[in-house]
C-alpha cells in the first residue's frame, strides 16, 4: 500500500472554529450545542494516481460538547479524543473520509486567534487508501461564531 507522508508534503493553513446546535429525538439526544474546527492544509501532490493533482484537504473536528456558557470561551480546550467523548475527526483524502484518532489537540488563546497543537494518526488503511501514518503540526484558528 501507499504512503501518503502528509507531515512532509504539506502544511496546515490558518482555520477555523464555529459551533452549532443539534437535537435529535429519535435518539433523546435534546438541543445541544457542539463545537466544528476546520483547518485547511495547501494542495500537495499526494502520489495517488486515481486522484486529480495537487489535491485539497482539511481535518474535519466535530461533535465537540464543550458546554460552555460562552461559546468563543476556548483558550486550554482539549479536544483529544481521550479527554473528549464523540469528538469526531477526518481528512478527506483519496476520496475518502479517512478517520483521525486525536492524540493531543489544544487550543490555547493567541491574541484574537487561538493557537492549535496538534498530534494525531491517520488511519488510511481502514479507507484502502495508504498506510497509516502519524501527524503533526501547530496552526492558527479564529472563531467564527455560529456554523
Amino acid at each position: 500500500m501507499d504512503t501518503i507522508n502528509l507531515q512532509g508534503k504539506t502544511k496546515p493553513l490558518i482555520g477555523h472554529v464555529e459551533h452549532y446546535w443539534f437535537e435529535n429525538e429519535n435518539i433523546g439526544l435534546e438541543r445541544t450545542q457542539f463545537h466544528r474546527v476546520l483547518i485547511p492544509f495547501q494542495p500537495f501532490d499526494s502520489g495517488l494516481d486515481y486522484i486529480e493533482q495537487p489535491e485539497s484537504t482539511e481535518l474535519v473536528v466535530e461533535w465537540a460538547r464543550l458546554g460552555l456558557a460562552d461559546p468563543s470561551d476556548l483558550d486550554g480546550v482539549d479536544l483529544s479524543m481521550e479527554k473528549l467523548d464523540g469528538v469526531e475527526a477526518s481528512i478527506y483524502l483519496g476520496a475518502a473520509h479517512n478517520w483521525t484518532h486525536l492524540k493531543q489537540f489544544t487550543l490555547k488563546k493567541a491574541g484574537v486567534r487561538f493557537l492549535v497543537n496538534c498530534v494525531a494518526v491517520i488511519e488510511f488503511e481502514s479507507e484502502g487508501v495508504a498506510n497509516n501514518e502519524p501527524l503533526e503540526f501547530e496552526t492558527t484558528v479564529v472563531y467564527r461564531g455560529e456554523a
